[in-house]
């Protein structure tokens, strides 16, 4: 199970691969179950649809293919009071795609954003050389 820490920052701590592969881990599951993913439909998210060419199913493709490599922040408290958020950026063909996403007990995997980034970011493990299964 993992362990959540809403009362970090992000700013001064890294979740471990370990916990980020977890993390992705229960993201799959959610997705790859009828009916577990929310795709929240605000303008910046189906903007950033728009300019990639993306349709929602497209999206959560590229949501199932993310890795440590991609994580940025979190676990970090939901502005909603509910949960915890993690934010990943991913290079789609040259663009930096910031995409935050929970995993809630009602909803499943929630993508809260899906868009192009405006940074700033921090990709702690982008260069790492870890296995994938560490």
């Amino acid at each position: 199970m993992l362990v959540s820490r809403p009362d970090r920052t992000g700013f001064d701590y890294a979740a471990s691969i370990q916990e980020v592969n977890a993390f992705l881990r229960q993201v799959r599951a959610e997705v790859n179950t009828p009916g577990r993913f929310d795709f929240i439909p605000r303008k910046a998210n189906l903007d950033g649809l728009a300019r990639l060419g993306f349709t929602v199913g497209a999206a959560k493709n590229e949501i199932l293919s993310l890795t440590y490599r991609d994580y940025d922040r979190g676990p970090l408290a939901d502005h909603s009071g509910e949960g915890v958020v993690w934010e990943f950026i991913k290079d789609i063909d040259g663009t930096l795609v910031y995409i935050k996403l929970k995993v809630d007990s009602d909803r499943g995997c929630v993508c809260m954003s899906f868009h192009e980034s405006n940074g700033p970011y921090t990709l702690p493990y982008r260069e790492s050389s870890c296995r994938e299964d560490d």
